[in-house]
């Protein structure tokens, strides 16, 4: 392995900060100041920028434009992770961000989108954040000269399981055209997930405000019955086997209803591993996410 793709490995495990673990959002004191471009190595960097006007940074992201983008620039938005409680656009390393926008040309978007805390802000608040983030970023397309009528969603975990749900059930507009989904969860009713006493069970609980699995609430919030042939989009999946929080399950039985409605898709799995990815799997990650792209988009 080249020395710079192995730093970037490193660096790629952070994504995979845990379905109920991360950082916290700090306190945001919404002043124009922290919108400000700042100049970094072959790209652009606007930090902080509000697309929404929920408190304590819940409605911010960071967007990065490559030198030299155009009306044909693509745009990549991630949705960090953290059980829907916790967590931060911050989470996307830097190095990530310069091999993607300073020399693969992509543009970047890492948001942040309402927590779940102190039982509010429950599903679907997150959802109608990613629709205000996604049309903010097509909005200001003309002036900042990019594509902002087509959108690849990745995730980790929570973010995985938003990025699937907003892409299947409520992209009106069919603006995602692929999802990148890094072991999300798929069906929020199914017991590999909700049976009583397990961890899963207990955040999904807790983000949706009732611990029956098969209220309708659950379904709803669940990626896996919103997809059909009309909502899917080409979806590439990561999953660990040994995964204790969100079952492979989860990811297999995604990846074969795709396969029978005639979606493309591709799964990875990885033996042994847990809900976290060490360096040698996040290459592969790396690599194939690199391939995907190239192929669809």
């Amino acid at each position: 392995m080249n020395q710079p793709l192995y730093i970037l490995v490193i660096l790629l495990t952070t994504l995979f900060q845990g379905f109920s673990d991360g950082p916290t959002i700090p306190a945001y004191n919404n002043t124009t100041e922290n919108a400000q471009p700042n100049r970094a190595a072959s790209y652009t960097e606007f930090l902080d920028v509000p697309y929404g006007d929920a408190p304590n940074g819940f409605n911010l992201l960071d967007a990065y434009l490559p030198d030299g983008h155009t009306r044909d620039t693509k745009v990549i938005v991630y949705i960090h992770g953290g059980g829907w409680t916790s967590g931060n656009k911050t989470e996307f390393p830097k190095e990530l961000i310069e091999e993607l926008v300073g020399k693969r040309k992509y543009a970047l978007a890492s948001i942040n989108y309402r927590l779940v805390r102190n039982g509010e802000n429950r599903f679907p608040v997150q959802i109608e954040d990613i629709r205000n983030a996604l049309k903010f970023i097509s909005d200001y397309a003309p002036e900042y000269n990019y594509n902002g009528n087509e959108f690849i969603l990745m995730g980790a975990s929570a973010g995985a399981h938003l990025a699937l749900l907003y892409a299947y059930g409520y992209d009106s507009l069919k603006q995602v055209k692929s999802v990148i989904d890094i072991f999300g969860p798929s069906d929020l009713t199914a017991e590999d997930v909700r049976k009583p006493g397990l961890e899963s069970d207990a955040i999904i609980t807790n983000y949706l405000g009732t611990p029956d699995p098969q209220a309708l609430i659950a379904r709803q919030s669940s990626p896996y019955f919103h997809l059909t042939k009309d909502t899917g989009v080409p979806t590439l999946i990561f999953h660990g086997e040994a995964d204790e929080l969100v079952k492979v399950s989860q990811s297999k039985k995604l990846y074969e209803k795709l396969k029978e409605l005639g979606i493309p898709t591709q799964i990875k799995l990885y033996p042994g591993e847990k809900h976290e990815l060490k360096p040698q799997v996040a290459a592969d990650i790396f690599a194939t996410i690199m391939a995907w792209l190239e192929k669809y988009y």
